[in-house]
């Protein structure tokens, strides 16, 4: 695998709009957490820290896949932030 920043843009894009699809068209988070609507996110976000520190702490460093990842996460909860938590 090549350390190049979009493929961490790539792989950082998976879990959030894994998240996002699971939210807006199931029915899944209000099963399985009722009381928190948005935790699917939160636990996108989490992944997204994970495999950053998995890709910052290997024995070669892909420092520029790991920061694709960074910013991916970055501009999510920015969206996040604009879409659900400033319109209310």
């Amino acid at each position: 695998m090549r350390d190049s920043i979009w493929i961490g843009v790539g792989l950082g894009a998976v879990f959030p709009l894994l998240a996002y699809a699971l939210t807006t068209y199931t029915s899944l988070p209000t099963q399985l957490f009722p009381t928190k609507p948005f935790a699917f996110y939160v636990v996108a976000a989490g992944i997204n820290l994970v495999l950053m520190r998995v890709f910052y702490k290997r024995a070669v460093p892909y420092d520029q896949t790991a920061k694709g990842i960074v910013l991916i996460t970055f501009l999510g909860m920015l969206l996040f932030l604009y879409f659900f938590k400033l319109r209310m």
